[in-house]
Parts: structure tokens; C-alpha cells; sequence
């Protein structure tokens, strides 16, 4: 329906190029007419139900049609991209019909094509900020592991409620001036594994474009053999997590279900994270090797529930969060103290983010650059070269490359947002919330919507309203075109 405007364009072509095809809608009508079977009414039997059993059968038609709406009786409905849980792409487009996806899309706001620059120059303008070629080699063939916390803020870091964090930074590639790409736990799953930041107002596996082809790091790496598996302690459904990791290429997702021990439930959002951590590095134990594995941790979720045996033990702080980061944060120490002897630990690449930030309390981050940082390490126990690589600004789309390089693999196409934090450059940092983009490069802060753009030169984390046409506006306006007419074509890789 999408080309409807342009049928009256094209009438004349279409009509002698497919002229076949009114004579065989003509011919497949009179055929059903024909054959279509016949009841003579005064054959047909009635049967009369009761009273009692007309609601009930009534009522019974209603749950079943309810539940085949739904697709099933798990937490969330079905949606288009449960579909594209196979091996092979296309074969999602075979499983999808037409009248479900007509119904699930209409009425739908839809993407409206930006044209600032033409297509071509809009990507030279993004490639003007490419990196150059560097000399890093990594380690091959290594397992990686991603470990998202929940609602880390870089202040909790820096004001010392995540000591082990403070700890394993010393002996890692620690970027302290890394950026989230959203700020929601909903948007932060396409921003570090497909590295694809959250630019439009959906999140981008809610919206209508969650069937376009990407491809993410679970589908790369199981390409090259890797056993894939992603791990959230909470309900299987929530934030529709299982169905989108399991359309992006992971084998396997665990929830709180799978879980052994429900007297572990923290009686809110599922599993206490010190007891879900250890659980997934046993199961890590049995893991085919080489593997990539993905842990989303919950306990610093509001309400921010902790094991009664743990209370008192951490600082509570001046926000009620804080007594929680401690919490998660020793949770994470128990994990790397119990497994660090281990064969596949020391030959995995942990990678420690969050999804977001939560409550604020300092100048500092509550701003509007402070309000997206959070914490970035990478740590690898062979690997003893990574200081040189630290004081770079970075972001969620550039762990996707970052990975690839240090494994030494070549993708021949990638998005054009994030760079790897081994090359020489640092990325733009691109964001989106309520209908306004910001990118942050070089110093400098462009922000704004549609045509009106306003420029900040960033002091010390503290911005400074520019009086002159921003120097990155075209920049910005490169990347809201390119996202926006590759997420209608479905051609964002290049």
C-alpha cells in the first residue's frame, strides 16, 4: 500500500505489462461460483442450545479468539518479529501473512522520507568522520561475554558505590566519558548489540521497522561458529527481551522460568541478581565453546529489592538507589572471584555497560550530556595493551565494531554510527528524546528538530549556547537522514 500514490502515475504501464491478470481474477471467480457447494434449506437440521449452555459456549469462543489474537498465554503478544527467530532471514517474510501484518501496521504513524542533502552525500558527510587506519590486533577467537547493568550511572562510579567496578577499571580498558544511546532499558538492547541507536520515537523492535534485516552481533558471531545465549533474570516476556534476542540471532534465551530455585524470586522483577550472576556462570561452564553470551542484570530496578541478608551491608547514600548499585556491584565481584581460574574466563572479552542512568543528585551529570553517561570497560584477562586506548569519548553503537576488531573480524557491512574505540578517532555521539536529535562531537553539542538547530561548545561537562551556526549541524542532519530514509527502505548498511 505503500506505492498506492504512485499507481495513478503508472496506470498505463501496469495495465498492459500485467494485463493477464484481470481475466484470471474473472476466470477464478466463475470457477468458486460454480463449484462452491450448495445447501438446500429445506434439508438443514437446527439444533437449539439452552440457556444455560448458549453463554457458556459464548463465553468459551471469546477466550479462545482472545488468546489466538494474543498468539499464545505468554506475558506479551505476539508480534511481527517472532517471526524472524530462524537461522535463514527469508524465511521470516514466509512465516508472516499478509492480513497480520496488514492489521498490525495500520493506522500506525509511518516514517516520512528527509531529504536536507541527497542520499549519496548525506553518507560522504558521515564518512568525512572516519577513523583512520590503526595497527590493533586483538585475540581471535576469543568467548565474549556483555554485561548489562541496570540503571548504572557513571556518578554512582565516581562517587564510589561500585568499588569493584572502581577496582576492575585499574586492570582494564576503562572508558569513563561512554555514552548510552537511549534511556530506557527497552532501547539499550539494539544500541549495544546491533549497534543501532534509538532515533526515532518507538523503540526500534516495538515499531514498524522491526523486520528489517540487521545484523547483530549474536547473527555475526554464530556465523563464525560461535554458540550464542542472552540471560535476563526477569519474567520471559518483559520488554519483550526473548523474542527480540532471538530474532537478532542468540540460540537461546533465559529468564526467570528457567531459573532452578524460585524461592530466589525478589517477589517484583525475578531473580536476585547475586543468585542469577552465579547461575549464569555455571551454565557458562557448559557452554560450547567459543561463545558470546549477554547478561541483563535487574536488582537496581525499582523498587531496588535487595536479599534481607545483604541489607545494611552497603552505603546507602543519598538516593534510594544507591544501597542497590553496591549490591549488583559485589554481585558482579562474587562472579569474577569464582570463575576467574577457569579455562573459558580466561579466554573471554567481558564488556561492562549499562543501559541507562536513573536518579542524579550532581551538576556534573544532571545535564543534558550527564543524564546519557554511563560506565564502558572491557576486560580481558590475556590482554594487557588496553591503557593506551582509554580518555576516548565513546557510546553503545561502538561496542558492535569494537568487538569485531578485537577478534579480528571483517564485516563488510556495518551501520555508519559507531566506530571502533581501537581506531583512532572517537564517534559522534547521536541521541533522540521527544522529537529532539542531539550529536555531540569535538567539543561541541548540536541539538535540535526538523530545521532549527542550536550549537554548545561543552567546557568541563557544561555547555555554552553558540551565537554562530553550529560547525557539525550538517553532520547531524546527515545522520537524522541517512536513519530515517534506511529504516523506510530498509537499506541502512552500507
Amino acid at each position: 500500500l505503500g506505492i498506492s500514490s504512485d499507481i495513478k502515475d503508472q496506470i498505463f504501464q501496469i495495465s498492459i505489462y500485467y494485463w493477464y491478470f484481470p481475466i484470471l481474477i474473472l476466470i477464478f471467480t466463475g470457477l468458486v461460483y460454480y463449484y462452491y457447494p450448495r445447501l438446500d434449506p429445506d434439508k438443514l437440521k437446527y439444533s437449539k442450545f439452552s440457556l444455560i449452555w448458549t453463554p457458556a459456549l459464548s463465553l468459551l469462543v471469546i477466550i479462545v479468539t482472545f488468546i489466538g489474537i494474543r498468539g499464545g498465554l505468554q506475558l506479551r503478544s505476539i508480534s511481527p518479529k517472532q517471526a524472524y527467530i530462524f537461522d535463514n532471514y527469508e524465511l521470516g517474510h514466509i512465516s508472516i501473512n499478509s492480513a497480520y501484518t496488514f492489521i498490525r501496521s495500520v493506522n500506525k504513524p509511518s516514517l516520512k522520507k528527509i531529504y536536507y542533502f541527497d542520499d549519496d552525500e548525506a553518507i560522504r558527510i558521515i564518512h568525512s568522520t572516519s577513523s583512520k587506519v590503526h595497527d590493533f590486533e586483538g585475540i581471535s577467537n576469543s568467548n565474549v561475554v556483555i554485561i548489562i547493568l541496570e540503571s548504572f550511572s557513571q556518578e554512582y562510579v565516581d562517587l564510589g558505590y561500585a568499588p569493584f567496578l572502581s577496582e576492575l577499571s585499574q586492570k582494564s580498558l576503562y572508558l569513563n566519558n561512554n555514552f548510552a544511546n537511549g534511556r530506557r532499558s527497552i532501547q539499550a538492547l539494539p544500541s549495544i548489540i546491533v549497534g543501532l541507536p534509538s532515533l526515532i520515537d518507538k523503540p526500534i523492535y516495538q515499531s514498524q521497522y522491526q523486520t528489517n534485516r540487521y545484523f547483530s552481533l549474536a547473527n555475526i558471531l554464530k556465523n563464525k561458529g560461535y554458540s550464542t545465549s542472552f540471560y535476563h533474570g526477569g519474567k520471559t516476556g518483559t520488554m519483550d527481551f526473548d523474542a527480540y534476542t532471538l530474532s537478532i540471532g542468540f540460540d537461546k534465551y533465559y529468564g526467570m522460568e528457567d531459573y532452578p530455585d524460585k524461592n530466589d524470586y525478589d517477589g517484583y522483577w525475578g531473580i536476585y541478581d547475586h543468585k542469577f550472576i552465579d547461575w549464569f556462570g555455571l551454565k557458562l561452564q557448559l557452554a560450547k565453546e567459543p561463545f558470546f553470551s549477554t547478561i541483563f542484570t535487574l536488582s537496581s530496578h525499582q523498587p531496588y529489592s535487595i536479599p534481607k541478608s545483604f541489607k545494611g551491608i552497603y552505603p546507602k547514600g543519598s538516593l534510594e538507589i544507591h544501597e542497590s548499585i553496591g549490591y549488583v556491584d559485589n554481585s558482579l565481584r562474587l562472579f569474577f572471584q569464582k570463575y576467574q581460574k577457569n579455562k573459558w574466563f580466561q579466554n573471554t572479552l567481558f564488556i561492562i555497560t549499562a543501559d541507562h542512568t536513573q536518579k542524579l543528585e550532581s551538576k556534573k551529570f544532571n545535564n543534558t550530556l550527564g543524564k546519557y553517561r554511563v560506565p564502558l570497560i572491557f576486560y580481558h584477562p590475556k590482554f594487557k595493551d588496553f591503557k593506551k586506548y582509554e580518555n576516548k569519548i565513546s557510546q553503545h553503537a561502538d561496542i558492535l565494531p569494537s568487538v569485531l576488531d578485537f577478534l579480528n573480524i571483517k564485516q563488510e557491512k556495518r551501520l555508519l554510527y559507531g566506530k571502533s574505540i581501537f581506531s583512532a578517532n572517537s564517534s559522534p555521539i547521536i541521541n533522540y528524546i521527544n522529537g529532539k536529535y542531539s550529536l555531540y562531537y569535538k567539543d561541541e553539542l548540536v541539538s535540535g528538530s526538523k530545521n532549527q538547530f542550536f550549537g554548545y561548545s561543552v567546557i568541563n561537562s557544561k555547555l555554552e549556547k553558540k551565537t554562530t551556526m553550529p560547525l557539525n549541524e550538517n553532520l547531524l542532519k546527515a545522520y537524522i537522514q541517512y536513519t530515517i530514509n534506511g529504516l523506510i527502505e530498509n537499506n541502512l548498511y552500507h
